[in-house]
């Protein structure tokens, strides 16, 4: 019988440069029992992707490889799946969270990607020549950090990677060098547009809560004796990005952590 996988993305790595900007990569610890939590509670394996075929990880961005290697590593553990998660290890997901598999389409799920709209507008600009003037719907343009994908996604997987492989010098030129607004996110956009790969966005926004100091909600209601911030009050699935700062990452999600772990039992 066939089951939903969780590839949790927590590959710590081993270049000198990337720990030393990522604090030891210590908030992967963090996230990462949350998820093995819920997962035993909903019946969901947990695979965490936790080594990258391209040991060069600072060219070869984590980022991108976990789109290159989710299929095999999947089937290298000779998992019958029905859907997979991809998520980000820099994540927490309550404990009363729903489970999610349930609630999705078949094929592809995502979430619109809002928290930086200027970022995203000069990655699109950024990439265009390289996709030859492609008339590129911003509308749809949606985040990387979290998907649902079933069997019918392999072939564009596929493609991503021999895309990849293709033309690495050039993608790598525009994402260290001229546009540096992301690195696998806007050429996985423009793949998915191309390619005509339709999207579900039925989960609602609370399952992917992102930029959670710009948007507010780390606060909480005045009004209330109760101070529990609005981002566990009100979402389900925390990422914790778009900080200045990578060890804010860290003390964010550790005193998140001392908060509510004793609801993961």
């Amino acid at each position: 019988m066939s089951k939903n996988v969780l590839f949790w993305i927590g590959v710590k790595s081993t270049d000198s440069l990337m720990r030393e900007k990522h604090g030891e990569f210590k908030y992967l610890d963090i996230g990462r029992k949350s998820w093995e939590w819920w997962c035993k509670k909903n019946n969901v394996i947990f695979l965490p992707y936790e080594e990258s075929t391209e040991k060069d990880t600072r060219k070869h961005r984590v980022t991108w490889t976990r789109w290159l290697d989710v299929i095999d590593q999947v089937k290298s553990k000779n998992i019958d799946y029905n859907k997979i998660a991809l998520v980000d290890g820099s994540s927490i997901v309550r404990w009363d969270t729903p489970n999610f598999f349930d609630l999705t389409k078949d094929g592809l799920t995502a979430f619109r990607s809002l928290e930086n709209i200027r970022w995203i507008c000069e990655g699109v600009s950024g990439y265009n020549d390289f996709f030859k003037g492609f008339n590129f719907d911003i509308s749809k343009y949606i985040s990387c950090g979290f998907q649902i994908f079933d069997k019918s996604h392999e072939d564009f997987l596929s493609m991503l990677k021999k895309f990849y492989y293709d033309n690495n010098d050039e993608i790598l030129k525009l994402q260290t060098k001229e546009v540096t607004r992301g690195t696998d996110q806007p050429v996985y956009n423009y793949l998915l547009q191309i390619h005509n790969i339709k999207v579900n966005m039925d989960l609602p926004k609370s399952f992917m809560l992102t930029h959670l100091q710009r948007f507010d909600w780390l606060s909480h209601n005045w009004q209330l004796e109760d101070q529990t911030p609005f981002f566990i009050r009100y979402g389900y699935i925390w990422f914790y990005s778009g900080f200045a700062q990578r060890g804010h990452r860290y003390d964010l999600m550790k005193q998140t952590w001392d908060m509510i772990k004793g609801n993961y039992k």
